[in-house]
């Protein structure tokens, strides 16, 4: 979709909406109307994620579209272009002829199209009733957990569970009955194989798994279009890679138990959040609806085949390091991925490869502008990688081809949600992290923290107290200085604290204006944003002018915002790392920053005044390891300390000038860089090994256990 612009239609043209699930836009045609709904009807069904892929684009955009449809579509069999004057159906032909060569492949745990068509055409309107859970294993698939958590925590919600066990004997039935207790006469129990009319009224199909082997019955839940609340862990991750297509539930992989052998521990914390966040879809569920997406694209069996991976270059010998993340957006993950991927490609020690996840908010053209020696690096399809390094949100949940399995993750509330759980504390090889507040939150989670590495983000080099200061700042400004915030307009980011603080500034007499630059207010945290605050601030009167810079800017325009400005003030609540800091100071503006968090590593040296703060408990959506908290900015303090560094702005401003080279000096993207070459060496020593010396896994032989087992962790009310 991204190649399909914004347009404002002209006169005659139709007015077409556009959305990619992400962001929504208009663009304009002037197709005959027929033409166009027919398009349209075309789009609005889902097709496999492994189908050719024809593009109809304008000449002279031929090879960038083409390039890019093929990023987005990354597994399509082939992608083509109709060039004119081919016709239809010669177009045909290349596509029959496109199949052919392709042939077709069968995904682990796919189903034949013909045995999905009684799930895929159930309505997807429904009128839930009952949780739905399936089971032929009750131990390994979690009947226990299942009815422990719906006898309660839902008996008295006027809803109803529904067992579904395909081979239960009389004596598990009666086992069950006797653990729901009071709850019993709510559960319905039917012993027959797992059908589409068990599901009609279903809230959600529920299936916590321990243990996964067969995905016959997740496929057809995903299938049905209703919500799935299921376990995600390594053995079904690669089937669940996809953006909120189930309600994923968290826990841990136990390596060994007396018991019951190795297997994977929902929590029951976790199950209990997303049966919650399910029951409140709804009739027709947006996530169950991507779930049946998700199964026509890629869990359907005799599917055209995804392409083949690269054959790699004769003698090459550097590491391959696969570097994932959001490329074609604006956020600071995207930015720091073409810091990094561009460090690595100055240094010249590793074989580069970019795989840019989705949704794309730019086009090659951006990037061109932005960073034109990547573009050769970017690839559908990287291959096997000795280091690949994910820095996408949601976090990659699935092992890729690779030697060594990295996750950067930046988390701003202390305790992870168990959503994350277990790829970030335990799936993942390594994790790398851009502050110690990141690395001690994940040993709080029980990562070990030998496979933690603290990698510091860089600043760029156009970063610098030479950078041409904004015309359009200075013209603002005057003679008085320039108050900067920096950042989302979010309460995380203290956005509020940071306008309270400007108020008590000028009720204590100081005469100063307010820049604003707004980062990331389409995607993300954006969307919960607080720029209606700042419309009311500027409408009160006596408030200090405000200059609003809303569009996105290149890296060296953001600099000399940096430069146009005098103060920066950053108070924020929740930070992983907190870039605009670092770039403020090496571009030699005084800060004023919240202490004790994420950015307390940036606040060495003169001109870094810390607000003080207090550790408060904060409430979020879904379910966490513990509770997550943030740290609460002294509002007075931050207001007299912004009228203090007005006050003393001349010595505040020569002070922090003469740090700037050191800041640049102690962040670099080369030692980032030096850093992952170092893990990628790791992952070719891997590589060297040869298989009869490598250490075989100890295979344990089965051990004997009940049709049921109890539950590992209380249920707490």
């Amino acid at each position: 979709m991204t190649g399909v612009p914004a347009r404002t239609p002209a006169e005659g043209q139709r007015e077409i909406p556009m959305t990619n699930g992400d962001r929504s836009w208009v663009t304009a045609t002037s197709l005959p109307p027929a033409e166009v709904d027919q398009i349209l009807r075309a789009a609005s069904e889902c097709v496999s994620a492994t189908a050719p892929l024809i593009v109809f684009c304008p000449v002279k955009v031929h090879v960038d579209t083409l390039r890019l449809a093929g990023l987005e579509w990354p597994d399509a069999a082939a992608v083509m272009v109709a060039k004119p004057p081919v016709t239809a159906s010669e177009l045909l032909d290349r596509l029959r002829g496109e199949l052919r060569w392709a042939g077709t492949e069968n995904p682990p745990h796919s189903l034949p199209e013909s045995e999905l068509q009684g799930w895929l055409q159930l309505p997807a309107a429904r009128e839930p009733k009952t949780f739905v859970h399936v089971a032929t294993d009750p131990f390994a698939d979690g009947t226990d957990l299942v009815i422990d958590t719906f006898a309660q925590r839902f008996a008295d919600s006027g809803l109803r569970l529904r067992l579904v066990l395909p081979r239960a004997a009389h004596g598990v039935l009666s086992m069950l009955r006797e653990r729901a207790g009071q709850a019993a006469h709510l559960v319905d129990v039917i012993v027959a194989e797992f059908g589409p009319d068990h599901v009609v009224d279903a809230v959600a199909i529920v299936m916590p798994f321990r243990e996964f082997t067969d995905g016959r019955h997740l496929v057809q839940a995903l299938a049905s279009g209703r919500p799935v609340c299921v376990a995600r862990f390594a053995s079904n991750a690669s089937m669940l890679e996809g953006r909120a297509i189930v309600h994923a539930v968290g826990g841990r992989n136990i390596e060994q138990d007396a018991d019951y052998g190795a297997f994977f521990a929902p929590h029951p914390v976790s199950l209990i959040a997303q049966m919650t966040a399910a029951a409140s879809e709804p009739a027709q569920s947006p996530t169950g609806l991507r779930g049946r997406n998700h199964v026509i694209a890629n869990l359907t069996r005799s599917r055209p085949a995804s392409p083949p991976p690269p054959v790699a270059a004769l003698g090459e010998q550097r590491p391959v390091v696969v570097l994932e993340a959001p490329i074609f957006e604006a956020s600071s993950s995207s930015e720091l991925t073409i810091a990094t991927a561009q460090a690595l490609l100055q240094r010249g020690n590793v074989d580069l490869r970019l795989v840019a996840t989705t949704p794309f908010h730019h086009d090659l053209s951006w990037l061109r502008d932005r960073a034109p020696e990547l573009l050769p690096h970017l690839t559908r399809n990287p291959g096997r990688a000795d280091l690949w390094l994910s820095s996408d949100w949601p976090v990659r949940a699935s092992r890729p081809d690779c030697r060594k399995w990295a996750l950067r993750v930046d988390w701003e509330y202390g305790s992870l949600p168990h959503t994350m759980t277990p790829h970030v504390t335990q799936d993942a090889d390594l994790v790398v992290v851009p502050s110690e507040f990141v690395y001690r939150s994940l040993t709080a989670a029980g990562r070990p923290a030998s496979s933690i590495k603290v990698v510091p983000h860089g600043v760029d080099s156009v970063m610098q107290e030479q950078a041409a200061p904004m015309p359009q700042i200075m013209q603002f400004k005057g003679s008085r200085p320039a108050v900067l915030f920096c950042g989302g307009l979010i309460w995380r980011k203290g956005f509020d604290v940071f306008l309270q603080s400007v108020l008590a500034a000028r009720s204590a007499g100081q005469d100063f204006v307010v820049v604003v630059k707004g980062v990331g207010g389409s995607q993300h945290d954006g969307r919960d944003g607080l720029g209606e605050l700042l419309d009311r601030f500027q409408e009160t009167p006596g408030t200090p002018p405000v200059l609003r810079l809303e569009e996105n800017l290149s890296r060296e325009e953001l600099a000399s915002v940096y430069t146009a400005c005098d103060v920066m003030m950053h108070p924020y609540r929740g930070e992983g790392f907190c870039m605009p800091v670092l770039e403020a100071r090496s571009c030699g503006l005084p800060v004023i920053v919240t202490h004790g968090g994420a950015a307390d590593q940036l606040m060495d040296g003169p001109s870094a005044h810390r607000i003080e703060s207090n550790r408060c408990s904060v409430e979020l959506p879904g379910a966490y390891i513990a509770t997550p908290w943030v740290l609460e900015p002294d509002v007075a303090q931050s207001g007299e300390l912004l009228t203090q560094v007005l006050q003393e702005l001349p010595t505040e401003s020569r002070r922090a000038l003469r740090l700037a080279p050191a800041m640049r000096a102690a962040f670099t993207w080369d030692s980032a860089a030096q850093s992952l070459e170092a893990l990628a060496d790791e992952g070719v020593r891997i590589r060297s090994v040869k298989p009869a010396l490598r250490e075989l896994p100890v295979v344990l032989p089965p051990v004997p256990r009940p049709h049921l087992s109890p539950v590992l962790e209380p249920v707490g009310r």
